[in-house]
């Protein structure tokens, strides 16, 4: 099969492109192969091609060379292990989930690391929102945004930041959302259902922006995915909350917090590990699943799709798209047709 291969760390993922691999085996631990016909990349897939995820560490990781890069998929079952007695998918079900190894033409996984496609959504769309329920967590969950709350939103265009937009709106709050450039807010301002957008400047004037917007009094919540707790507290109301979601590290590197900042506002900033959360909680992850995609099928979420990327092929442009933070919305790599099968 075809696969984005890493056989050691590189600094510009760009220029990846399929290699041949074998088509994996169902195992005890694994026991399901799926064919994906979507993959979905995101930073955190630069990161670990570069080795500066979390994932890296050499001592405390579990993601080295070689592996099979990709997390976000969407598929159909191609086969189950016969002893495994796997009840929940048969072949040639519809799938959505998470693991490393997406970028692929097949990949085995638990059962539990996939869902079955909601009637109604294609598996684009389901591709694309995979990896989005830690935003929806993340807003209602951990922030526990309320109606008439402000809330502040970093990376607002990108996958995670748009969804945390969308969900916060849902739940009747003000949002206003922090953009890269003038250009991604004007798309952004035609686009998205937000009430204010303001451009992230290098000589930070979008503090006292946001601070302008909110009469001096500041936000109520701020959802960070890219690593700006520092600047977020200058426009942060009392008793504030921050919450941190995805890798939000800039270039790799997380950021160091001045806790005297913290303690002037007597803000709360949370840290949200999502993976984390739900092996510790499962009962609590399949309430949020079931609530988020109840959300999704009502009409409230719906993806910004961004490009046209067909095959593999297209992966290395994918990546440096991202890179270059060019990307508005999300982007669904297409892998290959529903009704296709090498087996």
């Amino acid at each position: 099969m075809k696969a984005i291969l890493i056989p050691e760390y590189m600094s510009d993922p760009s220029t990846l492109q399929p290699t041949e691999v074998p088509i994996p085996s169902p195992q005890p631990d694994r026991p399901i192969l799926v064919r994906i016909t979507h993959c979905s990349p995101q930073h955190a897939d630069i990161l670990h091609a570069q080795g500066k995820h979390q994932n890296n560490n050499p001592k405390r990781g579990w993601c080295h060379p070689p592996f099979i890069l990709g997390y976000d998929f969407a598929g159909v079952v191609e086969s189950t292990l016969p002893s495994a007695s796997i009840e929940s998918f048969k072949k040639g079900d519809k799938v959505f989930g998470a693991a490393i190894g997406a970028f692929a033409e097949y990949i085995v996984v638990k059962p539990e690391s996939i869902r079955t496609v909601p009637t109604g959504l294609s598996s684009e769309i389901a591709c694309a929102m995979s990896g989005q329920a830690v935003s929806y967590a993340a807003v209602v969950n951990v922030a526990k945004v309320q109606h008439g709350d402000t809330v502040l939103v970093s990376g607002a265009s990108g996958g995670l930041g748009s969804v945390c937009c969308m969900v916060a709106k849902a739940m009747g709050a003000k949002v206003i959302a922090l953009a890269g450039d003038e250009h991604k807010a004007e798309r952004m301002r035609r686009d998205m259902d937000v009430d204010s957008v303001v451009v992230m400047d290098n000589d930070k004037a979008w503090v006292d922006r946001v601070n302008e917007l909110t009469e001096g009094r500041g936000v109520d919540v701020a959802m960070d995915n890219i690593g700006i707790v520092n600047d977020v507290i200058r426009c942060l109301a009392y008793m504030g909350r921050i919450v941190v979601l995805g890798f939000a590290a800039r270039n790799g590197v997380m950021e160091s917090v001045k806790v005297n900042r913290l303690l002037l506002k007597s803000a709360t900033i949370h840290g949200y590990r999502f993976g984390e959360s739900g092996r510790r909680s499962p009962q609590t992850l399949e309430e949020i699943w079931e609530s988020y995609l109840d959300l999704l099928k009502s009409g409230k979420l719906k993806p910004v799709l961004y490009g046209n990327y067909e095959g593999l092929e297209e992966m290395g442009r994918a990546l440096g798209d991202l890179a270059s933070r060019n990307v508005y919305g999300k982007i669904v790599v297409r892998v290959s047709g529903q009704g296709e099968s090498k087996l």
